[in-house]
């Protein structure tokens, strides 16, 4: 296919493709070209669901309109206090935010702008721009989309891929695309502004050459719609919960000596799978003298009798929403010094969770913890920056960090008080050198009465598998 480009007397990019001999203009449907092109609600064929109006697993029952409407409401009233007229998202998890759809794989992490959402302040639902076909199965199976259009790829990481002189030409027919929808929604440039989630500077740059004004705090609308949690999101965390805690299950079915750390993950991953679930680079797994310290990564070790075995099943994810949630087991029966370690571990966890409610800060819960001198200074742990993801304590939801943070290094300095409706993991650890590590978390929903535990797995105690 041969594209022709030019400019036109605005200043904007338009694109005519032939193929073969035919003249194409734009695609079969509404506009006379790609970026007016709206997918039409087909029926002729079977489609694939991208969203659904409710789902029932297990006992957990998830009001999945009611979910997006809480979810825009959330990004609706940022937008209002800020005085911004309507967010672009290219990052895949707000997508799924302010769209009400699940989030593919491919479509996370660097890769941002294959899919992306428009949200504007005064229009009920969002526009979703799809990636290449499958706008086919989003606008079938997803009627309360306002519109579900063709996402022009080329911002972020794949942009890049194109060589600068092309991503240049997508960057300017994406921005004119959503110059056309803010102009349908009665969008001004001389009073309205947009704000970008994840700002890619080439795109920044040419809606500002537009005359388009673009606010830089896009990224923190998300972050504080995002921060409190709906009913039905954190119905969406028990059920990963729920997942996390089958998966463990499915840890000690298949514990015994001889069997590898990985082939433990790929019995744990099936399990989450068999269950709907989904996860998105995660869950990991430790054993014997080689899990202390922390090594945040499985190998082939073969587990021997009476090894400790520690794992975390986090971003294991149902409808996106993810779990930190680690156990801890024993192939055998667990040493003395081994219940010993735990314990202690046990005791950091439960100062913490035990004083969680609206109002106390994360300064007031990091207190709770040693300074990392006093407690690992025989592993060569003298600051708290050598204890990031150790005793410590993060909001969790659509992606594994959100905000707050409970970390000695940062919490003691900056506190923030924590709200009903966050949904939290807390973690700690200890061990002993050449021997064995333990580790613990607990998935927490404040409300306004305190903790809600969310994870299920016993924690009194090391899991112990008998041999």
């Amino acid at each position: 296919m041969r594209v022709d480009l030019d400019l036109d007397v605005d200043g904007y990019r338009t694109v005519s493709d032939s193929l073969g001999d035919r003249e194409v203009t734009g695609a079969p449907g509404p506009g006379d070209s790609v970026l007016e092109f709206e997918w039409p609600v087909i029926t002729d064929f079977p489609v694939r669901q991208y969203g659904v109006n409710t789902f029932d697993h297990g006992a957990h029952t998830i009001d999945l309109p009611r979910m997006r409407h809480h979810c825009l409401d959330r990004v609706r009233g940022q937008l209002r206090e800020r005085s911004i007229s309507a967010i672009l998202c290219l990052d895949g998890w707000n997508v799924g935010y302010v769209t009400g759809t699940t989030v593919p794989y491919w479509s996370t992490g660097p890769a941002k702008g294959v899919r992306y959402a428009l949200m504007l302040g005064d229009v009920e639902e969002a526009i979703l721009y799809e990636n290449a076909e499958n706008g086919y199965h989003a606008r079938t199976s997803c009627p309360w989309l306002h519109k579900v259009k063709v996402a022009i790829t080329g911002s972020g990481v794949i942009g890049r891929t194109m060589g600068p002189s092309y991503a240049g030409v997508q960057t300017g027919k994406l921005v004119q695309q959503i110059i056309g929808d803010l102009r349908d929604a009665g969008f001004s440039t001389d009073s309205d502004a947009l704000a970008i989630d994840a700002p890619d500077p080439a795109v920044m740059a040419e809606f500002e050459r537009v005359g388009i004004t673009v606010r830089p705090d896009g990224p923190e609308i998300m972050e504080e719609a995002r921060r409190i949690k709906g009913r039905d999101e954190v119905e969406s965390v028990r059920v990963s919960c729920a997942i996390g805690d089958a998966m463990f299950g499915a840890l000690k079915e298949n514990l015994r000596p001889g069997v590898r750390e990985n082939e433990l993950l790929g019995w744990m991953h099936k399990r989450c799978y068999d269950l709907g679930g989904r996860i998105y680079s995660g869950v990991w797994l430790a054993s014997g003298p080689a899990a202390w310290p922390i090594p945040r990564d499985e190998s082939d070790r073969q587990i021997r009798p009476n090894d400790i075995v520690y794992s975390d099943v986090y971003n294991t994810s149902f409808f996106g929403y993810k779990i930190c949630y680690y156990r801890t087991f024993s192939c055998g029966r667990a040493s003395a010094q081994a219940h010993s370690d735990y314990a202690t571990a046990l005791e950091w966890l439960n100062r913490v969770v035990e004083m969680i409610r609206p109002g106390v800060t994360t300064k007031e819960l990091a207190e709770r913890w040693p300074p990392a001198r006093e407690i690992w200074e025989n592993i060569h742990v003298y600051y708290e920056d050598q204890t990031a993801g150790s005793n410590w304590g993060h909001g969790i939801g659509l992606t594994l960090y959100e905000p707050p943070i409970i970390w000695r290094e940062a919490s003691l300095a900056d506190p923030v008080p924590l709200e009903a409706g966050m949904t939290l993991a807390v973690e700690t650890q200890h061990g002993t050198p050449g021997k064995h590590g333990v580790r613990i978390e607990e998935m927490v929903h404040v409300t306004e009465d305190g903790a809600e535990l969310l994870s299920g797995w016993p924690v009194d105690a090391i899991t112990e598998v008998d041999l």
